[in-house]
């Protein structure tokens, strides 16, 4: 089988099993959850700017956790095996607690670029809604992508060229992140 090969079966495994994800998916189970998280967030928050900083400081933790989910792909499936569901379960929570330090240890950082952005962009509830129910969802189905690749034991993912197969996983996450997050009203 050529790579060109591999990557077209690479690319279609990926788009079924995140297609199988996310029709399971319940919209308004997630709904539910991400406004009661956005609920909880403006009532503890003393001003709109406050309200913004910290569903933002939430999506700073889910772009590290991105690029750590992508560090521990890249490392593993590159071995030419995929992990078991219980090293890769282990491996996200030593990453999610070092994120968590990490991002309340830059958090005065961020939110001085944050401040900036608010400013520079016109930003309005709507838009900071949006991106936080985006990042909660997408960083949701990563994990659970993550986790039935390897307990289905899917070997052809490691196959391919890393980078492609890397590519390919995040367009077919962001297209069906898109279509959860678009059957949302939150505010």
């Amino acid at each position: 089988m050529t790579a060109e090969n591999i990557q077209k079966d690479i690319a279609t495994y990926i788009e079924k099993a995140l297609f199988l994800l996310s029709s399971k998916a319940d919209p308004q189970k997630f709904e539910k959850i991400i406004q009661q998280n956005i609920n909880d967030k403006r009532e503890s928050s003393t001003s709109t700017i406050d309200f913004y900083d910290r569903l933002m400081l939430n999506m700073a933790y889910f772009v590290e956790n991105k690029m750590a989910w992508t560090d521990l792909v890249r490392a593993t499936f590159t071995a030419g095996e995929l992990p078991t569901v219980s090293y890769i379960e282990n491996e996200l929570m030593v990453h999610q607690m070092q994120i968590r330090n990490s991002v309340a240890e830059k958090m005065d950082d961020y939110t001085k670029a944050f401040h900036q952005q608010y400013e520079a962009l016109k930003v309005e509830d709507a838009d900071v809604i949006y991106d936080y129910a985006y990042a909660s969802v997408e960083h949701g189905l990563r994990v659970d992508f993550l986790t039935l690749i390897c307990a289905n034991k899917a070997t052809l993912l490691a196959q391919g060229d890393i980078d492609e197969t890397l590519k390919t996983m995040d367009g077919y996450i962001a297209y069906f992140t898109d279509q959860i997050v678009n059957k949302m009203t939150l505010s």
